[in-house]
């Protein structure tokens, strides 16, 4: 029992290990040429790109008759027929719906006529 003013020696316990034990793993990096295969890095052979059936070109003739004009059609997006599904576009981006085709433009008047670029129309996925 230890009476009021006496002393006592302090003994230490044995030292304690870390709790945290971090060891140098070099597991974080990935090694670049994992990545990318031979495939990857390969460029496209000519013979498997889209080309016109009557004149051999990339783009498609005046009169195409091989579907390369159509199949160059439906990929352009109409601009004509993008309308807003909430209605309230020319608030602002705060207002503007997760799909709107404004998204990211600054605020408009109503019944102003907006430009939207072709590039704002892609989706990102």
């Amino acid at each position: 029992m230890l009476r009021i003013g006496s002393s006592v020696a302090f003994q230490p316990t044995k030292s304690l290990t870390s709790v945290w034990k971090l060891e140098n793993i070099d597991d974080d990096i990935i090694d670049e040429d994992d990545i990318l295969d031979d495939e990857d890095k390969a460029k496209p052979d000519s013979s498997s790109l889209k080309v016109c059936g009557t004149t051999g070109k990339r783009k498609a003739c005046k009169d195409c008759t091989c579907g390369l004009a159509q199949e160059l059609s439906e990929a352009k997006l109409d601009l004509k027929d993008q309308k807003s599904s909430c209605g309230n576009c020319y608030l602002g981006d705060a207002f503007r719906c997760g799909s709107c085709p404004y998204l990211g433009m600054p605020a408009f008047k109503t019944g102003e006529k907006v430009l939207i670029q072709e590039t704002q129309l892609i989706s990102d996925n």
